[in-house]
């Protein structure tokens, strides 16, 4: 079984991922071909989001994770959106799947993994060694 141990450092790993989204954006700015000047705008907006969002979580603020869930489903949109279009650069939807991938592992760092970590420590309290319950608690 892998034993993941992130403890502290999730804040930091989590962040840093979002970090790498936020670079991949700015890559992405050179290579989609914007058609109005609003989608231009709300790149940009995303952008920012995701830059506060790495300041976020690497100050710990409980409440990023709803702007991170903004961020995964805004990656997941942005992607569905861009894949059906023919003339898109295959660096821009290569990009875009990253971010997603990269932004859901930050997420399941985040919050995920330590739920799971919890469930399963709770779970070896009730079953012995042996796998028979454990009457005494």
């Amino acid at each position: 079984m892998v034993n993941f141990k992130f403890g502290k450092n999730k804040y930091s790993l989590s962040s840093n991922l979002i970090f790498i989204t936020f670079l991949i954006g700015i890559i992405n700015l050179f290579f989609y071909d914007y058609e109005s000047v609003q989608e231009f705008v709300v790149l940009l907006f995303i952008l920012l989001l995701r830059y506060l969002l790495f300041v976020m979580i690497k100050r710990r603020f409980s409440w990023s994770k709803y702007l991170l869930i903004l961020i995964i489903a805004r990656s997941a949109y942005r992607l569905y959106e861009v894949a059906g279009q023919a003339d898109a650069s295959a660096v821009t939807k290569v990009n875009l799947v990253l971010q997603l991938i990269i932004s859901i592992l930050a997420f399941a760092i985040l919050f995920i993994f330590p739920k799971l970590k919890e469930w399963m420590s709770e779970k070896r309290k009730y079953i012995s060694a042996n796998g028979i319950p454990n009457s005494s608690t």
